[in-house]
């Protein structure tokens, strides 16, 4: 291939795509039915407006954490500019990073929603 090997330019199977596409579905669900609760008093119209408000802040959110994730793991990652490609290493350390990044997102993701149903719980009770 004649394409620089620069994080995000691989193959779809690449660790940061599937970050790439993992950020956007979650960024899509987190704004769903359940934001809708608190939103009851206000016009179909405003619900719309702030439902895709908050997609966008979500969307931008996702794709912020993602060029960081990819800036961070490219400086840590990519020594050697002397070939096109990623050398076996370099390859090898975006994928660990990467992946620990994401082990680290889910953690949280998953803490996060366990502290939304535990507050969702002292609301109704």
């Amino acid at each position: 291939s004649s394409r620089p090997a620069v994080p995000g330019s691989r193959p779809p199977t690449h660790p940061t795509r599937d970050l790439k596409s993992g950020l956007r579905r979650r960024s899509r669900a987190m704004a769903g039915p359940n934001m809708m609760a608190g939103m009851d008093g206000l016009s179909q119209r405003d619900q719309v407006a702030v439902m895709t408000q908050l997609n966008d802040m979500q969307m931008a959110e996702s794709m912020n954490t993602y060029n960081n994730l990819v800036e961070r793991c490219f400086n840590e990652c990519v020594t050697s500019f002397r070939t096109k490609a990623l050398e076996t290493g370099e390859e090898q350390c975006v994928k660990r990073c990467v992946q620990k990044f994401m082990s680290f997102s889910q953690r949280v993701a998953q803490r996060f929603q366990e502290k939304q149903q535990q507050m969702n719980q002292a609301m109704a009770g």
